[in-house]
């Protein structure tokens, strides 16, 4: 086979094209980062995998291909690069870092939770690091990981009012309201904002103030509507002054913002739940599950479905396991008694029955002034 048809062979099969068996490797690669600095990343992302079939071990350059895949939105590709160049190359700076963001990107926040923690170990001083990572625990409701992480951050810089925002929203809803409420005040003294007016309004759902939250709260949304999390909150209080149209409403447009918000999700997923929307409903709780694996309340519902559904002995398993990793879970129980007397098992269910009424009776007693029925 002489050297033209063996090349027309190599190219027909997919393996390089003509322009990159006329450039060298080096070529090929530094012609794929100008491609990249001039925003061609299709191009960049094309020249990058030719390269990476001659050179599958260089690091840097899948770590390029990365990035190139990330600014084109592809992130599960992005991941994908990411994690192989890792594994060659553990100690490059920044990798770590850019598989975090990916993970961000997509709505994995436990996962880029676990990068962060170890790229803040490795770069204490990495401020993006810093604030990514209390941005996720604050997404997973970890706030008093927030308030750990943040705290001595905003003493070291306490004109850092991303600092300022994230460890103040953290402290409002760990109760901690008057710490949280002087930080409110620090961003006010600079001017009026979305980020004070949302804190006052997370304040003012503390103290069970829902008419004054939701006013503060239309402020924000007034100033900023794409403030993240601000209509999540706003549709809470929706929920109780208002009614649920109006909530699902707010819950939607914060998940044009942020299509994984845990709450948004879990909250149209229940909604839809009780309207029978079972398919619709399932979408959302999924994406809420993907956010936070394992979460009981997304697990709760989605059992719900299930029995709903008729699928009850795989309804049943799940409430086991949801019992089991959380025995006061009133609600669990309830539908786990449900599930046992529609599979003929009637011990089985007066005995989740007699759970539920001693929960409820607990709960009652501590309320002052209530007397359990």
């Amino acid at each position: 086979m002489d050297m033209w048809r063996a090349i027309f062979l190599i190219v027909s099969l997919g393996i390089l094209t003509l322009d990159a068996i006329a450039q060298t490797p080096q070529e090929l690669v530094q012609d794929a980062i100008s491609k990249q600095q001039a925003g061609d990343l299709e191009g960049a992302v094309r020249e990058y995998r030719q390269f990476l079939k001659m050179h599958p071990e260089a690091a840097g350059v899948r770590s390029n291909l990365g990035a190139a895949l990330a600014g084109l939105g592809q992130f599960a590709e992005a991941i994908t690069e990411y994690k192989v160049a890792l594994k060659q190359a553990p100690a490059t700076p920044g990798l770590r870092l850019n598989l975090a963001l990916a993970y961000y990107k997509t709505g994995r926040i436990s996962d880029a939770a676990a990068k962060l923690v170890k790229v803040h170990e490795d770069s204490p001083e990495n401020n993006q690091a810093i604030l990514l990572l209390g941005d996720c625990y604050l997404r997973m409701g970890q706030n008093k990981d927030v308030i750990r992480l943040l705290r001595p951050e905003h003493q070291k810089n306490p004109d850092d009012m991303a600092i300022v925002y994230l460890l103040g929203t953290a402290l409002i809803r760990d109760h901690q309201v008057d710490e949280g409420q002087a930080l409110v005040d620090r961003i006010l003294r600079n001017g009026e904002s979305a980020e004070a007016r949302f804190m006052l309004g997370s304040a003012k759902m503390e103290a069970s103030d829902f008419a004054g939250a939701r006013e503060e709260l239309a402020k924000a949304i007034a100033l900023n509507p794409n403030l993240p999390g601000v209509h999540v909150l706003y549709a809470q209080t929706l929920q109780i002054t208002a009614g649920p149209e109006e909530a699902q409403k707010e819950f939607k447009a914060e998940l044009a913002i942020d299509s994984y918000n845990y709450m948004a999700n879990l909250q149209m997923g229940a909604m839809l739940r009780q309207d029978q929307k079972f398919d619709e409903a399932k979408q959302y709780l999924t994406r809420a599950l993907e956010t936070r694996p394992g979460d009981f309340a997304v697990r709760y519902q989605l059992a719900a479905i299930a029995l709903s559904e008729g699928k009850v002995d795989e309804a049943r398993s799940e409430l086991e396991s949801i019992v089991k990793e959380s025995p006061q879970f009133t609600e669990a129980h309830v539908s786990l008694s449900l599930a046992y007397f529609r599979l003929k098992r009637p011990a089985d269910g007066n005995r989740e029955k007699s759970i539920v009424e001693k929960l409820t009776a607990e709960a009652q007693a501590k309320q002052p002034g209530v007397k359990a029925q």
